[in-house]
């Protein structure tokens, strides 16, 4: 994509609002973090994530509806990653007001294009993706927590928008990130039963970001 100066204003301008936003967000995680961290929970952190963030969706999505579903499920992914990765956790509180925000987002985005579609898409692999985790948590007794299932409902409702590939991509790119953080001693950890966890809702939230930003 050539980077004309209405693009960059509009690229820097979304920057911008990541930085408000994020600090904002970041009294969401020192609420949700049991434990204080030194850095996990400062305003700066969780502002610069989120403006980077914005910042390579407004780059990649530019001037369209879907930024607004992919900035909000964003704005709300930084304290979710950050507690993951501190706490092995994903709180409910910020679980169901994400997915409810974008599927309504994307209810809206239908009804003004008059373009149902992509939102049945998107619906089908909410249910897909969800099941598909429902699934695995069952079969491992408690390896796929609860709360992986409901970010794996919202990965497929946010890829799903843009196709089933995407779908499938952003869910490989996840397990492809999993596997990295089990080869690495200072990410991995043990359980009380002495088996490898990883926090896996932010290699979810990071394939699906990758999967947007591969996608436009």
């Amino acid at each position: 994509m050539q980077l004309t100066t209405s693009s960059w204003w509009w690229w820097s301008g979304s920057a911008a609002a990541g930085l408000v936003l994020g600090a904002a967000a970041s009294g969401l995680t020192r609420q949700f973090l049991r434990h204080e961290r030194t850095l996990a929970g400062t305003w700066w952190f969780g502002a610069i994530l989120t403006a980077a963030v914005l910042g390579l969706l407004s780059w990649r999505v530019g001037a369209r509806g879907e930024l607004a579903v992919y900035g909000f499920v964003a704005v709300l992914a930084v304290p979710l990653a950050i507690i993951d990765w501190c706490e092995h956790r994903l709180p409910r509180a910020l679980m169901w007001p994400q997915l409810a925000g974008a599927v309504l987002g994307f209810v809206v985005l239908c009804l003004v294009s008059h373009d149902p579609a992509p939102g049945v898409r998107a619906l089908a692999a909410l249910v897909a993706a969800g099941g598909l985790f429902l699934i695995l948590a069952v079969a491992t007794g408690g390896g796929v927590g609860a709360g992986d299932v409901s970010v794996a409902a919202v990965v497929g409702l946010a890829t799903g928008w843009i196709g089933w590939a995407q779908v499938v991509g952003a869910l490989l790119t996840a397990s492809l990130l999993a596997l990295v953080m089990v080869t690495a001693p200072g990410v991995r950890r043990r359980d009380d039963d002495g088996a490898l966890v990883v926090p896996f809702g932010p290699c979810l939230l990071a394939g699906a970001l990758i999967t947007a930003l591969a996608n436009g």
